[in-house]
């Protein structure tokens, strides 16, 4: 019966004694009429989105040859990374059984001899040399999210994503856990900077990637990289003040400050460093003002204005440089034998940089209010050279990574959830210890 139908029975068939019971009948139905409604929009677009079942597609392999894209070279047998290959996708797809607030899209990668002749990268060569592996290949799950916008309450889905699951087999610089790469050497070793650890578990070491909302300032982990070791041996080796220092008395010979340079030069250079760096800052640093970037430009000035006296004075030479030096070598052997986390940031050794650099590198970070900063702490470290075995083809399995690329995402604090859950990676320990 159509309502229209029923409030004109109501009102003009039933006798007055009727009216309480036909109030009733009347609420009772439009309650059947208008309640599925209801129910329909009880739930808001973003609560669909996040609760929408995940399909899963496959995407097209990836061949890279000599850091060139590529198809898969004949002459290159992938049989055996396959097969690992497929154990990565089988545990990543086993921990999203029943994921859901995006779609998903599932593909490898395969880097096939990507250091020949001077055909390698920096980064590349430099793990060549210190491992033995010249390839290696991963597995991606990337998340295309569902979101709702304009107060829409359409369900729509990316058609980019930024975040993902990725399992890299053999290879520790394809992703954000190092940076610095190949480019600075200390005592013969290459070093470089990788983000603090924050805890181990047995043969799996666990480190994060802290940032801030842009939104609301809330500190959150954007990224997640998970180490799993085929042995007790560690993958990294912390490089030691004490290395360092023994290492500058080796560079003053060769440094900026014997060569015929003008201070003009050095400044452009450290200018160049400075503008990077406060481009870094105001990314990270929402509460940031042009009163913040006037006062670090102004104590940016006052250095270099102090770095061109030292460099003009009679005093500033190789021998006060290196008397500087053995003061800190004169350090306690505690103080020595800790690590570090930034590289002398100067383009020429004086002793007043020294004083600068080693005086300011134990103390806290502070943001514009003076508070300590919540932020990713980092070290400097060689690759371990024991742990590599340089006899092994690079199909086997040596080191699996684990790189979740969060973001701000809200489905990837579910996915984190999952992978760090207790014997979550197990499957993955089992690829590493089947050999």
């Amino acid at each position: 019966m159509r309502k229209e139908k029923i409030f004109t029975y109501c009102k003009y068939r039933i006798s007055r004694k009727h009216l309480n019971s036909c109030g009733l009948f009347t609420f009772l139905i439009i309650m059947f009429f208008v309640l599925p409604t209801q129910v329909g929009f009880a739930q808001d677009c973003k609560t669909r989105a996040a609760n929408m079942a995940s399909t899963l597609v496959r995407g097209t392999d990836d061949y890279f040859d000599h850091s060139h894209y590529t198809q898969k070279p004949a002459k290159w047998d992938i049989t055996k990374m396959k097969l690992q290959l497929a154990k990565a996708e089988s545990w990543t797809k086993n921990r999203l059984t029943g994921f859901a607030g995006a779609k998903l899209q599932y593909y490898n990668t395969y880097w096939l001899d990507y250091v020949v002749s001077k055909g390698g990268t920096g980064s590349d060569v430099t793990f060549y040399k210190a491992t033995g592996i010249k390839s290696f290949y991963s597995s991606k799950m990337i998340f295309f999210a569902n979101y709702c916008y304009d107060n829409r309450n359409t369900v729509y889905t990316e058609d980019e994503s930024s975040s993902n699951i990725h399992v890299i087999f053999n290879n520790i610089f394809f992703s954000g856990l190092v940076t610095d790469v190949g480019v600075y050497t200390i005592n013969a070793k290459s070093v470089f900077k990788v983000i603090q650890k924050k805890r181990s578990e047995g043969r799996i070491d666990f480190y994060e990637q802290r940032s801030q909302n842009n939104a609301d300032a809330k500190i959150y982990t954007a990224n997640d990289f998970i180490i799993l070791r085929n042995s007790d041996k560690p993958v990294f080796l912390p490089t030691t003040r004490k290395e360092y220092l023994e290492q500058m008395v080796k560079d003053i010979s060769t440094s900026n400050t014997k060569d015929n340079k003008t201070f003009a030069d050095i400044y452009n250079l450290n200018l160049k460093q400075f503008e990077a760096e406060m481009k870094v800052y105001k990314e990270k640093d929402k509460m940031y003002t042009p009163e913040k970037e006037a006062k670090r430009r102004k104590w940016f000035e006052e250095d270099q204005e102090k770095l061109r006296k030292a460099i003009n004075n009679p005093s500033s030479n190789i021998n006060s440089v290196e008397t500087e030096i053995q003061q800190y070598l004169k350090k306690p052997t505690v103080w020595l034998s800790r690590s570090f986390n930034n590289f002398y940031p100067h383009s020429t050794y004086t002793a007043e940089g020294i004083r600068q650099y080693f005086e300011g590198m134990d103390k806290l970070t502070l943001n514009g209010a003076g508070e300590v900063e919540e932020v990713t702490q980092e070290e400097i470290v060689s690759i371990n050279p024991a742990y590599f075995n340089k006899a092994l083809s690079s199909d086997v399995p040596q080191l699996i990574l684990v790189h979740l690329r969060n973001g701000t995402y809200a489905h990837m604090l579910k996915v984190g959830s999952l992978i760090k859950q207790p014997t979550a990676l197990a499957p993955l320990e089992a690829i590493l210890n089947s050999r």
